[in-house]
This record gives structure tokens, C-alpha cells and sequence, in this order.
């Protein structure tokens, strides 16, 4: 949505699937992992097969990532990448991983939606 200039602090972007009708927005925020939200937004539009692994999704996104600011629990909603998968991971309920992550941001509107993500589906990250 936004054209990137300095000074951008969020990305609005969205996910869509066969699987659900309509779109799902997140927003990225860009001090919670700078660079790994930077490669990831140059890099849209991005399509990537869904793993379900009970309250949380993962999504294949092949960018080249380090871990910045690393946590492994996230609330329901939020967005985060693993470098190490170099999956995005979205939270269904607050979760505790077993592996390090970045946090990108959050789901803004159709989190429902995602209920219905089953693994084996594909998704496409693109900008509104």
C-alpha cells in the first residue's frame, strides 16, 4: 500500500487462497525485524505451500533471514518469520515454540479465515 521511502514504519499487505473468499490483511511493523521485513516486502508477490501443525500456521516464504530480536512465544494473530524453516508463522492462539523467531507483525482482518488453511493448500502474499 505504501510506497517504500525512509522513515516507513508499516507494511500493509494481504494473504489470499482458494480456500478462503476473501482476503486476509496483516500488517508488518518494521522495527520489530528491520531486515528480514524489508527482504520480505521487496520480494512480494510471494506464493507458498501451508504446514498446519494444530494452533499454528506456517508458510513456505523462501527469503534469506538471520534471526533479529528472537522470541518463541506469539499471541493469537500475530505474524512471525523463522530463518531457520524461512517459513512465516501465523498464531491461531498464543503459542509457545520450539524455535527461535522474528516477529513481523500482526493479522488485521480475516483471522477467521485462516481456520480453514489446511496443510497442502497454497497462499500468496501479495500488497493490496
Amino acid at each position: 500500500m505504501k510506497n517504500r521511502t525512509e522513515g516507513i514504519e508499516r507494511y500493509l499487505v494481504c494473504l489470499k487462497s482458494d480456500v478462503f473468499g476473501k482476503k486476509v490483511s496483516l500488517e508488518l511493523i518494521r522495527h520489530l525485524s528491520p531486515i528480514t521485513i524489508e527482504r520480505l516486502y521487496r520480494n512480494i508477490p510471494l506464493s507458498g505451500m501451508v504446514v498446519r501443525d494444530r494452533d499454528v500456521i506456517y508458510i513456505s516464504i523462501p527469503i534469506e533471514a538471520r534471526v533479529e530480536k528472537p522470541r518463541n512465544k506469539l499471541r493469537r494473530g500475530q505474524v512471525g518469520y523463522s530463518p531457520a524453516k524461512k517459513m512465516l508463522v501465523i498464531a491461531l492462539s498464543d503459542v509457545r515454540l520450539n524455535e527461535k523467531i522474528n516477529s513481523l507483525g500482526r493479522i488485521t482482518g480475516g483471522l477467521e479465515e485462516l481456520e480453514n488453511l489446511r496443510t497442502g493448500s497454497i497462499v500468496r502474499l501479495e500488497r493490496p
